[in-house]
């Protein structure tokens, strides 16, 4: 306790230039703890830059936020005053929030998948031609990663014309 206590003036810093992004990813996840009355607490994960050391300017920070709920109340309170993008899965508590909430691809395609899986078998349907189009975002994302933004510009000019758009 006495290290956590140390470290609060960190992770209140890190927590303010968390905050100054223009785009932090949030998720929330359940957790075990020893000689707590409830079965479940959660685990809020908040972090912003890359999964990488890069020349990115965007810092890399990971925070975590124990709480013993999963009430939309815990986001707001972590992210208050927080106006940019927020990428989640899709959790309704999020959407109390001030951010403007975007998707995820890794949660989008989970649903393709559960859907190619529900198909009868060997037949091809919508499912798998959504999970060849996320196949291609993915390569481009690859092919685009630590370039400028005018060469991403460029890249994503390119990625028109694969998808017909």
């Amino acid at each position: 306790m006495k290290s956590a206590e140390l470290f609060t003036p960190l992770y209140a810093r890190l927590q303010e230039i968390l905050l100054q992004q223009g785009v932090i990813q949030a998720d929330e996840t359940t957790l075990k703890v020893i000689n707590e009355d409830k079965i479940k607490s959660y685990m809020w994960l908040y972090c912003t830059g890359t999964d990488s050391p890069s020349k990115n300017p965007i810092p890399n920070i990971v925070l975590y936020d124990y709480h013993s709920g999963r009430a939309g109340q815990c986001a707001v309170d972590y992210l208050d005053g927080f106006t940019g993008y927020l990428q989640v899965d899709g959790y309704a508590g999020y959407e109390k929030t001030s951010a403007t909430l975007v998707g995820c691809w890794a949660h989008a395609r989970r649903k393709f998948i559960e859907a190619q899986t529900a198909q009868p078998k060997g037949k091809t349907g919508k499912a798998d031609m959504a999970l060849n189009m996320i196949q291609k975002l993915y390569r481009i994302e690859i092919r685009l990663k630590g370039k400028s933004a005018q060469q991403i510009r460029i890249g994503v000019a390119s990625a028109d014309t694969l998808f017909g758009c």
